[in-house]
Formats: structure tokens, C-alpha cells, sequence
């Protein structure tokens, strides 16, 4: 059996901003049809987005994130419009770009299990773009069991990555009693491949960067273009990844990046990963 997923960092509302939000959340209509027609096309099992959207003055909703505006929600609604039913579980970590709900999305083709959000920043507050909060969810795969997704956007190295990665492996592993199978941490974690912080993750063979196992030869691909927020004084480097549990039962098959313009147009500042797994 075969599982796929993305992951998409989605840049906040920052790919055509005006000064009027409404303005800029019609003008981002290109990008919602494009991902979700790229969702649906390749049937893709598990969606993780990190920077999605949400303007700042709309309502919170309960569950949080079926507000219209809300990014990954407008992108959910398409899907569901064209007959693809995704379950979507999401939350917010900070006010991004001064009038924007910022936070973490993961969708699913299949039932999600204890869902659940937590902060693993020290900061807390909605005003600090520094506060960090993660989704995590179980994935109840048909004829596998439960999938462990934990979707990240966490700090650089040198403003608190270190005790948030710490956090969120004391989060996934206190959900590990659900009967998980297999887990996966998934998104933006703003360390570059081969550098100390990537190592912190990798060095232990706990978690394997599951690009690198199938292209060692392009370790140091970048996973974004341009100068980027957090990474204007740097050329691009490989920021974003998704990473397995070592030997739990599933194997990567294949990994691409996706939203390049070769591979479906570019829709973010980021590229997205589009991975398949085998089952076992």
C-alpha cells in the first residue's frame, strides 16, 4: 500500500500583497486553484501546510480556521466543491505581517484522530512573531493503523529551535501510546541541511531526512528562491523536510519538489515536497 503527502510552506498572504486585504486575498485565487488542483490531480493522501493566512479581523472560528478567508480552508472548500472530501484540522501561532492570523494546517483523505495544537516556543504571545505553535495529528490510514503526523514551523538555530525541537519530540513521543505505527515530522524548520541545528535532529538516527535517503547527491537543494524572510543575507538553502521516525514500517518511494514552475507552477516563496510512501 502507498501513502502521499505535502508539505507547502504557503507565505501568509505575501505572493501578491496590496494595500486592501480583501484585494490580496482575491489576488491569491491563482495560487488556491493551482494547489488544489495539484492536490487533486495526484490524489495526495496528507496535506501539511505551514504560514497559512487568516485575516486578522474576521471571526475565530470553533473548530478554528473555517473562517473565508483563511487559506488553507478556501483551498479545502475547492476540494470539496470538485468532490474531493479532505478532513482539515488547523491553528494559529501569531499575528504575521501586521493584520494576519499565521499559523499550521494539516488535511487528510482519511479520518484524523486526536487532533491536537500546542506552543513550543517560551513565548506564547499572539503578538510575537516568535511564538510557535505546532498541529499534530493521528492519521487513520486504511488497512496501516495510525500515522503520526507532527506539521512544524519552528525558529532559527539562534532564536530558540533548539528548545522548541525539543518540545515538539516530548509531544510527539507522549502521543505514541494511541497505538502510532509510524511517525513523521513534517514543515518549515528553518535550519539549512548539514548545519548544527539539522544535525541535532539527524545525528542521534532517531529521524531520517527522508529527501536525503532517497538524494543524497542533492543534499544541499534549496527548498526555497530568492531572498526570504529570516535568510535575506544568505543564498538558498534546504530549509524545509520531512523526516521518519527510524524503523517504523513505512518506506520512502519517491520525493519530489513541487511548485517550482516545472513541476506545477510556483505559488509560494517556498517549493512544496510531494512524497510517496510504501506501507508495510
Amino acid at each position: 500500500m502507498q501513502l502521499s503527502l505535502l508539505t507547502l510552506n504557503l507565505h501568509t498572504y505575501q505572493q501578491h500583497p496590496r494595500h486592501c486585504c480583501f484585494d490580496t486575498m482575491h489576488q491569491h485565487e491563482r495560487e488556491v486553484h493551482i494547489i488544489a488542483e495539484a492536490i487533486a490531480h495526484l490524489g495526495m493522501d496528507v496535506v501539511c501546510f505551514q504560514e497559512v493566512g487568516e485575516y486578522l479581523h474576521d471571526p475565530i472560528t470553533q473548530p478554528y480556521g473555517e473562517s473565508p478567508s483563511n487559506m488553507a480552508f478556501r483551498i479545502c472548500q475547492k476540494l470539496r466543491g470538485w468532490g474531493h472530501w479532505y478532513n482539515i484540522h488547523q491553528d494559529w501561532s501569531h499575528i504575521g505581517f501586521h493584520r494576519w492570523r499565521e499559523g499550521t494546517a494539516i488535511m487528510s483523505r482519511y479520518p484524523m484522530r486526536h487532533n491536537y495544537s500546542a506552543y513550543v516556543s517560551d513565548d506564547w504571545r499572539k503578538d510575537n512573531y516568535m511564538s510557535r505553535n505546532v498541529t499534530v495529528s493521528c492519521i487513520d490510514v486504511p488497512w496501516f493503523g495510525l500515522l503520526h503526523v507532527a506539521n512544524a514551523h519552528l525558529s532559527w538555530a539562534h532564536h530558540g529551535f533548539f528548545q522548541e525541537y525539543s518540545r515538539l519530540k516530548q509531544l510527539v513521543d507522549s502521543r505514541r501510546y494511541f497505538g502510532v505505527r509510524a511517525d513523521l515530522m513534517v514543515g518549515d524548520f528553518n535550519v539549512p541541511a548539514g548545519e548544527h541545528a539539522y544535525n541535532h535532529i539527524v545525528g542521534t538516527g532517531e529521524y531520517v531526512d527522508q529527501f536525503y535517503e532517497l538524494h543524497p547527491q542533492r543534499f544541499y537543494q534549496p527548498s526555497y528562491h530568492g531572498r526570504i524572510d529570516g535568510w535575506k543575507h544568505s543564498p538558498p538553502k534546504r530549509i524545509d523536510y520531512i523526516f521518519k521516525r527510524n524503523g517504523h514500517p513505512l518506506r520512502i518511494k519517491s520525493m519530489d519538489i513541487i511548485f517550482n514552475d516545472e513541476f506545477y507552477p510556483v505559488v509560494s516563496d517556498h517549493f512544496g515536497y510531494f512524497a510517496k510512501f510504501d506501507l508495510f
